[in-house]
């Protein structure tokens, strides 16, 4: 996944764009896309090319086939100007939706507008870069990332941020919504990757001449010094409809994607000892279509189970961090399903970590 498109992961939880507006605009009709584009210190982002996605609707959904739609190139103030038809924004009778975004620079810095066109003119507003200046400072129990918020060099401007840790080869392990400066990251969500980086966004919306604009900002990524937690679970075996000898879901490889197959209602995860468990982190999880009852479930013998969290409401949430409370050793444990749609499946997930 490049950064692009984990920006958008880690953005989710602050802004979330939906629905399908109908396009009011003549597909004859002449439209004209300006704006201008600078970095941080406001020096213009000269000569350069600016890359255009298109989505198949108005649901600011970006697949291939919208990628790198088109381009337009700033001069040499940074200004861009994009002549368009109405036929271009549109798909049948819906709006599309466009992302227009600047090169990442070394660091991971970039700027993105998103927008539907309604107007024959669409003025975007002034896109300046952001860097969030971010540090990243251990301490026993885990890493504090700080940063300068947007505010900080755009007067005026209130933005929610987002952070995102990632293994530099692999992908993203764990991301946090609406945070503050400085973020507290856990051992629990590091154990002991030896590449990892912070990733930090800023999103905002700006209204402006009948168009309402989604502006993201990817600041400058962070590298965190490596920690050494190293749950319990790992290792441990784990069953599951075509599950193999060894489980991928406790491996330490925290973004490997372990796809299941059809009608996957339990996932079994079983401890080399009994232990008291205190927390479990799920990494990468979903489901497919609805469920009655989704759960997570602990075993001292692995046949009678008990409910130790309810999974129902956070089954998209890909990320999930669960407080145990049960004092009882266990030797397994379960997310276990219950669904009359017998299209329902757990579908992914990448990692499974307990620890007492």
């Amino acid at each position: 996944m490049t950064k692009n498109r984990w920006m958008k992961v880690a953005c989710a939880a602050v802004v979330t764009s939906v629905g399908c507006t109908e396009s009011t605009l003549d597909p004859s009709v002449d439209i004209q896309v300006t704006g201008k584009v600078l970095r941080q210190d406001k020096k213009p982002v000269a000569n350069t090319l600016l890359k255009i996605d298109r989505s198949g609707n108005s649901s600011c959904v970006f697949d291939i086939f919208g990628a790198n739609w088109k381009s337009v190139k700033t001069d040499a103030e940074g200004n861009f100007s994009l002549q368009l038809l109405g036929a271009d924004t549109q798909n049948g009778s819906l709006a599309r939706c466009f992302s227009l975004r600047s090169p990442a620079g070394e660091n991971g810095r970039t700027v993105e507008a998103e927008f539907i066109v309604q107007t024959e003119t669409v003025q975007v507003p002034t896109l300046q870069e952001w860097s969030g200046a971010p540090t990243a400072l251990a301490s026993a129990t885990g890493v504090a990332v700080s940063f300068q918020p947007l505010s900080a060099t755009q007067e005026g401007v209130s933005a929610g941020h987002s952070l995102s840790v990632r293994s530099k080869s692999a992908g993203g392990i764990w991301s946090f919504g609406q945070v503050q400066s400085p973020v507290q990251v856990s051992d629990h969500y590091l154990e002991d990757v030896a590449d990892l980086e912070a990733d930090l966004y800023a999103v905002r919306t700006v209204e402006a001449g009948g168009t309402k604009f989604t502006l993201r900002y990817a600041g400058d990524a962070v590298d965190l010094p490596r920690r050494g937690l190293i749950p319990i679970s790992r290792g441990a075996s784990c069953t599951y409809p075509g599950s193999s000898t060894s489980c991928p879901l406790t491996d330490g490889n925290l973004s490997s994607q372990v796809y299941f197959q059809e009608s996957t209602r339990d996932v079994v995860i079983q401890l080399a000892q009994p232990k008291v468990l205190r927390k479990a982190l799920l990494r990468g999880f979903r489901t497919a279509f609805s469920v009655t009852e989704l759960t997570f479930e602990g075993s001292t013998d692995g046949n009678t189970w008990m409910p130790l969290a309810n999974l129902k409401d956070r089954q998209d949430s890909n990320f999930i961090e669960l407080e145990l409370n049960n004092p009882v050793p266990l030797s397994h444990v379960r997310i276990h399903a219950i669904a009359t749609d017998t299209s329902f499946r757990i579908s992914e997930l990448s990692e499974v970590s307990l620890f007492e």
